[in-house]
Protein backbone atom coordinates (compact mmCIF):
# COMPACT_ATOMS: atom_id res chain seq x y z
CA UNK A 1 0.00 0.00 0.00
CA UNK A 2 1.03 3.22 -1.20
CA UNK A 3 1.90 6.20 1.58
CA UNK A 4 -0.87 8.86 0.61
CA UNK A 5 0.97 12.27 0.05
CA UNK A 6 0.66 15.01 2.59
CA UNK A 7 -1.54 18.37 1.45
CA UNK A 8 1.85 20.25 0.62
CA UNK A 9 3.35 17.32 -1.40
CA UNK A 10 0.34 16.28 -3.47
CA UNK A 11 0.51 20.63 -4.35
CA UNK A 12 3.42 21.53 -4.53
CA UNK A 13 3.58 22.00 -8.74
CA UNK A 14 0.41 24.09 -8.52
CA UNK A 15 0.09 26.49 -5.43
CA UNK A 16 1.20 26.69 -1.42
CA UNK A 17 -1.02 25.12 0.42
CA UNK A 18 -1.83 26.99 4.46
CA UNK A 19 -4.14 26.44 7.31
CA UNK A 20 -5.22 28.78 10.37
CA UNK A 21 -4.10 28.18 13.74
CA UNK A 22 -4.91 29.05 16.85
CA UNK A 23 -2.35 29.26 20.09
CA UNK A 24 -4.76 26.96 22.30
CA UNK A 25 -4.40 23.65 20.15
CA UNK A 26 -1.78 24.55 18.21
CA UNK A 27 0.80 21.98 20.01
CA UNK A 28 -1.46 19.16 19.31
CA UNK A 29 -1.76 20.16 15.98
CA UNK A 30 1.82 20.82 15.27
CA UNK A 31 2.75 17.40 13.54
CA UNK A 32 0.20 17.16 11.26
CA UNK A 33 0.74 21.28 10.42
CA UNK A 34 4.58 20.58 9.81
CA UNK A 35 3.45 17.52 7.58
CA UNK A 36 1.10 19.52 5.47
CA UNK A 37 0.88 23.02 5.38
CA UNK A 38 3.61 25.62 3.69
CA UNK A 39 2.02 28.35 5.20
CA UNK A 40 -0.13 29.38 8.46
CA UNK A 41 -2.65 32.13 9.12
CA UNK A 42 -2.97 33.53 12.83
CA UNK A 43 -6.95 32.82 13.61
CA UNK A 44 -7.47 35.63 15.85
CA UNK A 45 -4.49 35.83 17.69
CA UNK A 46 -2.81 38.66 15.43
CA UNK A 47 -6.46 41.07 14.77
CA UNK A 48 -6.56 44.24 17.12
CA UNK A 49 -8.19 42.71 19.52
CA UNK A 50 -6.17 39.89 19.93
CA UNK A 51 -2.78 41.77 20.06
CA UNK A 52 -4.17 44.92 22.24
CA UNK A 53 -7.03 43.18 24.68
CA UNK A 54 -7.05 46.48 26.37
CA UNK A 55 -8.44 44.08 29.50
CA UNK A 56 -11.51 45.60 27.96
CA UNK A 57 -15.18 44.18 29.19
CA UNK A 58 -17.09 42.59 26.27
CA UNK A 59 -21.07 43.56 26.39
CA UNK A 60 -23.13 40.14 26.89
CA UNK A 61 -24.71 40.49 23.92
CA UNK A 62 -26.58 37.22 24.50
CA UNK A 63 -29.26 38.90 26.53
CA UNK A 64 -30.15 41.86 23.66
CA UNK A 65 -33.00 41.06 21.09
CA UNK A 66 -32.54 41.18 17.83
CA UNK A 67 -31.43 44.45 16.16
CA UNK A 68 -30.51 45.57 19.86
CA UNK A 69 -27.12 46.87 20.68
CA UNK A 70 -25.74 47.54 24.18
CA UNK A 71 -25.51 50.74 25.35
CA UNK A 72 -21.60 52.65 24.17
CA UNK A 73 -19.50 52.10 27.36
CA UNK A 74 -18.12 55.11 28.91
CA UNK A 75 -13.81 56.09 28.44
CA UNK A 76 -12.56 57.09 31.86
CA UNK A 77 -9.16 56.19 29.83
CA UNK A 78 -8.58 57.93 26.53
CA UNK A 79 -5.12 57.45 26.30
CA UNK A 80 -5.18 53.78 26.36
CA UNK A 81 -7.09 53.33 23.56
CA UNK A 82 -5.33 56.42 21.73
CA UNK A 83 -2.22 54.52 22.19
CA UNK A 84 -2.57 51.01 22.04
CA UNK A 85 0.76 50.19 22.06
CA UNK A 86 0.57 50.67 26.01
CA UNK A 87 -0.92 47.86 26.11
CA UNK A 88 -0.67 44.86 24.31
CA UNK A 89 -0.31 41.27 24.90
CA UNK A 90 1.09 39.18 21.74
CA UNK A 91 1.97 35.70 23.60
CA UNK A 92 -0.30 33.96 22.37
CA UNK A 93 0.21 35.52 18.68
CA UNK A 94 4.02 35.19 19.15
CA UNK A 95 3.76 31.41 19.84
CA UNK A 96 2.51 31.09 16.29
CA UNK A 97 4.96 33.48 15.09
CA UNK A 98 7.50 30.91 16.78
CA UNK A 99 6.33 28.12 15.46
CA UNK A 100 5.98 29.09 11.36
CA UNK A 101 9.47 30.66 11.92
CA UNK A 102 11.43 27.98 13.54
CA UNK A 103 10.01 25.38 11.05
CA UNK A 104 10.21 27.38 8.04
CA UNK A 105 6.13 27.45 7.61
CA UNK A 106 5.39 30.90 5.91
CA UNK A 107 3.19 33.37 7.80
CA UNK A 108 -0.04 35.15 6.55
CA UNK A 109 -0.71 38.29 8.59
CA UNK A 110 -4.17 38.68 9.65
CA UNK A 111 -5.69 41.50 9.56
CA UNK A 112 -4.92 44.64 9.92
CA UNK A 113 -7.90 46.73 10.12
CA UNK A 114 -11.35 45.11 10.53
CA UNK A 115 -14.60 46.16 11.77
CA UNK A 116 -15.15 43.18 13.75
CA UNK A 117 -12.27 43.03 15.83
CA UNK A 118 -11.67 46.19 18.18
CA UNK A 119 -13.12 46.76 21.83
CA UNK A 120 -17.20 47.48 21.42
CA UNK A 121 -18.16 51.36 20.97
CA UNK A 122 -14.55 52.56 22.09
CA UNK A 123 -13.61 53.26 18.26
CA UNK A 124 -16.95 55.03 17.59
CA UNK A 125 -16.11 57.66 20.54
CA UNK A 126 -12.92 58.95 19.07
CA UNK A 127 -11.53 61.42 17.30
CA UNK A 128 -10.75 61.19 14.01
CA UNK A 129 -7.66 62.36 14.83
CA UNK A 130 -7.35 59.79 17.79
CA UNK A 131 -9.07 56.92 15.67
CA UNK A 132 -5.69 57.53 12.92
CA UNK A 133 -3.15 57.88 15.84
CA UNK A 134 -4.21 54.65 17.22
CA UNK A 135 -4.07 52.82 13.74
CA UNK A 136 -0.64 54.56 12.94
CA UNK A 137 0.67 53.35 16.04
CA UNK A 138 -1.30 49.47 15.38
CA UNK A 139 0.27 49.53 12.18
CA UNK A 140 3.43 50.42 13.18
CA UNK A 141 3.18 47.68 15.95
CA UNK A 142 2.90 45.60 13.46
CA UNK A 143 5.18 45.66 11.63
CA UNK A 144 8.09 45.65 14.51
CA UNK A 145 7.00 42.98 16.06
CA UNK A 146 6.02 40.48 13.53
CA UNK A 147 8.39 41.20 10.76
CA UNK A 148 8.43 38.66 8.02
CA UNK A 149 4.92 37.79 7.02
CA UNK A 150 5.04 37.40 3.44
CA UNK A 151 1.22 38.39 3.66
CA UNK A 152 -0.98 40.87 5.03
CA UNK A 153 -4.63 41.18 5.10
CA UNK A 154 -4.84 44.64 5.11
CA UNK A 155 -8.66 46.04 5.23
CA UNK A 156 -10.72 43.00 6.08
CA UNK A 157 -14.33 42.80 4.79
CA UNK A 158 -14.80 45.89 3.01
CA UNK A 159 -17.43 45.40 0.69
CA UNK A 160 -21.14 45.54 1.49
CA UNK A 161 -23.07 42.38 0.69
CA UNK A 162 -26.01 44.11 -0.12
CA UNK A 163 -26.14 44.51 -3.86
CA UNK A 164 -26.56 48.27 -5.34
CA UNK A 165 -24.21 49.13 -2.60
CA UNK A 166 -20.53 49.08 -2.35
CA UNK A 167 -18.28 50.06 0.29
CA UNK A 168 -19.15 48.26 4.41
CA UNK A 169 -20.22 51.20 6.60
CA UNK A 170 -17.68 51.03 8.98
CA UNK A 171 -15.97 53.17 11.76
CA UNK A 172 -13.50 53.56 9.89
CA UNK A 173 -15.17 54.82 6.75
CA UNK A 174 -16.79 56.75 9.14
CA UNK A 175 -14.16 58.71 10.89
CA UNK A 176 -11.83 59.17 7.90
CA UNK A 177 -14.12 58.98 4.72
CA UNK A 178 -14.91 57.86 1.74
CA UNK A 179 -11.24 57.14 0.76
CA UNK A 180 -10.28 55.24 3.62
CA UNK A 181 -9.15 52.48 2.46
CA UNK A 182 -6.15 54.34 -0.05
CA UNK A 183 -5.54 56.01 3.70
CA UNK A 184 -5.41 52.05 5.21
CA UNK A 185 -3.81 50.22 2.41
CA UNK A 186 -0.76 53.14 1.63
CA UNK A 187 0.01 53.14 5.29
CA UNK A 188 0.19 49.35 4.98
CA UNK A 189 2.82 49.57 1.94
CA UNK A 190 4.51 52.09 3.98
CA UNK A 191 4.90 49.65 7.29
CA UNK A 192 4.95 46.30 5.43
CA UNK A 193 7.07 47.35 1.86
CA UNK A 194 8.09 43.62 1.14
CA UNK A 195 4.94 42.14 1.86
CA UNK A 196 1.88 41.44 -0.36
CA UNK A 197 -0.75 42.88 0.33
CA UNK A 198 -4.07 41.62 0.03
CA UNK A 199 -7.64 42.56 -0.12
CA UNK A 200 -9.86 39.75 1.71
CA UNK A 201 -13.92 39.25 1.22
CA UNK A 202 -16.42 36.53 1.77
CA UNK A 203 -19.39 35.75 -0.83
CA UNK A 204 -16.66 36.64 -3.12
CA UNK A 205 -17.84 34.23 -5.93
CA UNK A 206 -20.59 35.99 -5.73
CA UNK A 207 -22.01 38.27 -8.95
CA UNK A 208 -22.99 41.40 -7.41
CA UNK A 209 -19.65 41.72 -4.69
CA UNK A 210 -17.95 39.98 -6.99
CA UNK A 211 -18.16 43.39 -9.28
CA UNK A 212 -17.85 45.71 -6.13
CA UNK A 213 -14.22 44.01 -5.13
CA UNK A 214 -13.22 44.06 -8.57
CA UNK A 215 -14.22 47.76 -8.34
CA UNK A 216 -11.76 48.07 -5.28
CA UNK A 217 -9.23 46.12 -6.08
CA UNK A 218 -9.07 48.15 -9.43
CA UNK A 219 -9.17 51.31 -7.82
CA UNK A 220 -6.46 50.33 -5.32
CA UNK A 221 -4.09 48.71 -8.20
CA UNK A 222 -4.18 52.10 -9.84
CA UNK A 223 -2.12 53.32 -6.92
CA UNK A 224 0.32 50.29 -6.43
CA UNK A 225 -1.55 49.48 -3.16
CA UNK A 226 -2.71 45.34 -3.87
CA UNK A 227 -1.21 42.51 -4.90
CA UNK A 228 -3.51 39.71 -4.29
CA UNK A 229 -7.54 39.04 -4.41
CA UNK A 230 -8.39 36.83 -1.03
CA UNK A 231 -11.24 34.64 -1.86
CA UNK A 232 -12.18 33.79 1.78
CA UNK A 233 -14.37 30.64 0.62
CA UNK A 234 -16.55 29.74 3.25
CA UNK A 235 -18.88 27.79 1.18
CA UNK A 236 -21.46 24.68 1.72
CA UNK A 237 -22.15 21.46 1.56
CA UNK A 238 -24.79 22.32 -0.89
CA UNK A 239 -22.78 24.06 -3.67
CA UNK A 240 -24.28 23.05 -6.73
CA UNK A 241 -24.07 23.82 -10.53
CA UNK A 242 -24.53 27.09 -10.67
CA UNK A 243 -22.39 28.49 -7.60
CA UNK A 244 -19.57 26.40 -9.22
CA UNK A 245 -20.11 28.18 -12.37
CA UNK A 246 -20.12 31.56 -10.17
CA UNK A 247 -16.78 30.58 -8.66
CA UNK A 248 -15.27 29.95 -11.95
CA UNK A 249 -16.18 32.91 -13.66
CA UNK A 250 -15.13 35.15 -10.48
CA UNK A 251 -11.67 32.98 -10.60
CA UNK A 252 -11.59 34.28 -14.18
CA UNK A 253 -12.75 37.68 -13.68
CA UNK A 254 -10.04 38.14 -10.68
CA UNK A 255 -7.15 36.28 -12.88
CA UNK A 256 -7.83 39.06 -15.53
CA UNK A 257 -6.60 41.56 -13.11
CA UNK A 258 -3.08 40.31 -13.17
CA UNK A 259 -3.41 40.25 -9.49
CA UNK A 260 -2.40 36.89 -7.46
CA UNK A 261 -5.10 35.16 -5.81
CA UNK A 262 -5.52 33.83 -2.47
CA UNK A 263 -7.97 31.34 -1.64
CA UNK A 264 -7.89 32.93 2.45
CA UNK A 265 -10.26 30.79 4.84
CA UNK A 266 -11.63 27.69 3.25
CA UNK A 267 -14.52 25.37 4.51
CA UNK A 268 -17.34 23.66 3.72
CA UNK A 269 -19.80 23.98 5.75
CA UNK A 270 -22.35 21.11 6.52
CA UNK A 271 -25.17 23.92 7.30
CA UNK A 272 -26.55 26.40 5.13
CA UNK A 273 -27.15 29.56 7.17
CA UNK A 274 -29.88 31.52 4.78
CA UNK A 275 -32.82 28.83 5.73
CA UNK A 276 -32.91 25.47 4.56
CA UNK A 277 -32.25 22.28 6.75
CA UNK A 278 -31.37 23.35 10.16
CA UNK A 279 -28.76 20.57 11.49
CA UNK A 280 -25.89 18.26 10.03
CA UNK A 281 -27.62 15.65 8.16
CA UNK A 282 -25.65 12.43 6.68
CA UNK A 283 -26.19 13.69 2.89
CA UNK A 284 -24.89 16.94 4.08
CA UNK A 285 -21.51 15.23 5.12
CA UNK A 286 -21.31 13.30 2.50
CA UNK A 287 -21.55 15.49 0.08
CA UNK A 288 -18.53 18.02 1.86
CA UNK A 289 -15.69 15.69 -0.07
CA UNK A 290 -17.88 16.10 -3.52
CA UNK A 291 -17.32 19.63 -2.95
CA UNK A 292 -14.00 20.24 -2.12
CA UNK A 293 -13.06 17.59 -4.93
CA UNK A 294 -15.10 20.05 -7.90
CA UNK A 295 -13.64 23.19 -5.90
CA UNK A 296 -9.98 21.71 -6.25
CA UNK A 297 -9.89 20.65 -9.79
CA UNK A 298 -11.25 24.01 -10.36
CA UNK A 299 -8.01 25.51 -8.53
CA UNK A 300 -5.86 23.70 -10.27
CA UNK A 301 -6.91 24.71 -13.33
CA UNK A 302 -5.75 28.49 -11.95
CA UNK A 303 -2.24 27.66 -11.79
CA UNK A 304 -0.14 30.62 -12.35
CA UNK A 305 -2.95 32.81 -10.87
CA UNK A 306 -3.74 31.04 -7.36
CA UNK A 307 -0.54 31.42 -5.50
CA UNK A 308 -1.85 29.73 -2.11
CA UNK A 309 -5.27 28.16 -0.49
CA UNK A 310 -6.11 28.23 3.13
CA UNK A 311 -8.10 26.19 5.24
CA UNK A 312 -9.93 27.85 7.93
CA UNK A 313 -8.73 25.76 10.82
CA UNK A 314 -6.91 21.88 10.91
CA UNK A 315 -9.34 19.56 12.46
CA UNK A 316 -12.89 19.36 12.68
CA UNK A 317 -12.75 19.19 16.80
CA UNK A 318 -11.56 23.19 16.70
CA UNK A 319 -13.61 25.06 13.85
CA UNK A 320 -15.18 28.25 14.27
CA UNK A 321 -18.51 26.53 12.64
CA UNK A 322 -18.87 24.59 15.73
CA UNK A 323 -19.31 27.65 17.81
CA UNK A 324 -22.49 28.62 15.76
CA UNK A 325 -25.73 27.45 18.12
CA UNK A 326 -28.88 26.31 15.26
CA UNK A 327 -32.62 26.71 17.13
CA UNK A 328 -30.68 26.91 20.35
CA UNK A 329 -27.94 23.76 19.67
CA UNK A 330 -24.23 24.32 19.06
CA UNK A 331 -23.62 22.62 16.06
CA UNK A 332 -21.09 19.69 15.53
CA UNK A 333 -19.35 20.61 11.92
CA UNK A 334 -17.45 18.27 9.71
CA UNK A 335 -15.59 20.94 7.26
CA UNK A 336 -11.92 20.62 7.43
CA UNK A 337 -9.37 18.24 6.19
CA UNK A 338 -8.53 16.00 9.42
CA UNK A 339 -11.55 14.51 12.05
CA UNK A 340 -11.24 14.97 15.25
CA UNK A 341 -8.19 12.83 15.83
CA UNK A 342 -6.27 14.56 13.32
CA UNK A 343 -6.69 11.20 11.09
CA UNK A 344 -7.29 12.46 7.21
CA UNK A 345 -10.93 12.76 6.22
CA UNK A 346 -12.87 11.88 3.46
CA UNK A 347 -12.66 15.14 2.17
CA UNK A 348 -8.68 15.15 2.65
CA UNK A 349 -8.86 12.27 0.45
CA UNK A 350 -10.68 14.17 -2.21
CA UNK A 351 -8.26 16.79 -2.23
CA UNK A 352 -5.16 14.52 -2.77
CA UNK A 353 -6.10 12.15 -5.00
CA UNK A 354 -6.71 13.63 -8.19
Amino acid sequence: MHKMKTLKQAYKDYFTVGAAVAASWLDEAAETVKDNFDTITAENEMKYNGVHPHNYPRPDFSTLKRGEKPPLPEITDRERFVHPSLETDTAPADKIYNFAKDNGIALRGHTLSWHGSYPYGIFEQLTPQELMTNTIEHYKFMAEHFPGCYCWDVVNEAIQDKPGGYLRNTVYKEKFGDDYLYTLYGMARKHFPDAELCCNDYNEFMPSKRDNILKLVGSLKERGLVDVIGCQCHINAFFGDKEFDDLRRALDMYAETGLKIHITEMDVNCVKWDGGVREVTDEAVKNVPKVYARAFEIFRQYKGAIENVTFWGVSNRHSWLNSFKLDGAKVKNQPLMFDEDYRPTEAYLAVVDF
